[in-house]
């Protein structure tokens, strides 16, 4: 009787630079509109995956006294895996890990029990984010495809670019 053996495990197909660039500006954008001191980016580079560098790591300290800046900052850490879920690409580790940033600056028993409901409630919300600044993300990602990494000041021009477009076409 003939043996047979299973296929090898099949592996996600590679991003395209287009995707990759996506994703990196998804998390670049939301954290430059967050305007918050920890999402102060210094660049955002796709040369080896969607990379984002940031002038400070997050105060935990910070993030459990102030409710809104914790939000914020899970919320960045969840863009590019939120992207890649609304684009149907195969999910990337970001740069910051969002669960681990909402473990961490949660103190309360109670907190920790609803952990993974309070992650879905930033990802919905995350998602709705995403939505009102896809014109910005689309920008700053043709950016990121041209020219390969792009500092802070460039991501913000680009967004201001993307925001006065779409002010004119409104008005």
């Amino acid at each position: 009787m003939p043996r047979l053996t299973p296929f090898p495990a099949s592996t996600p197909a590679p991003l395209d630079r287009q995707s990759v660039a996506t994703l990196a500006a998804a998390e670049a954008v939301l954290a430059q509109l967050s305007g918050r001191a920890p999402l102060r980016i210094e660049s955002v580079s796709v040369a080896d995956g969607p990379a984002v560098r940031y002038a400070l790591t997050p105060d935990v300290n910070a993030m459990r006294t102030n409710r809104g800046l914790m939000e914020d900052v899970v919320m960045a850490a969840l863009a590019a895996p939120v992207t890649a879920a609304m684009l149907e690409l195969p999910h990337l580790a970001g740069t910051r890990d969002p669960r681990a940033l909402l473990e961490a600056a949660l103190t309360e028993p109670e907190e920790r029990e609803i952990l993974d409901a309070y992650l879905a409630v930033l990802m919905a919300r995350t998602r709705v984010s995403l939505r009102r600044a896809w014109a910005e993300i689309g920008v700053v990602a043709a950016g990121l495809q041209e020219h390969g990494t792009l500092d802070a000041q460039a991501v913000q021009y680009r967004m201001a670019c993307a925001q006065g477009i779409r002010g004119t076409l409104l008005n």
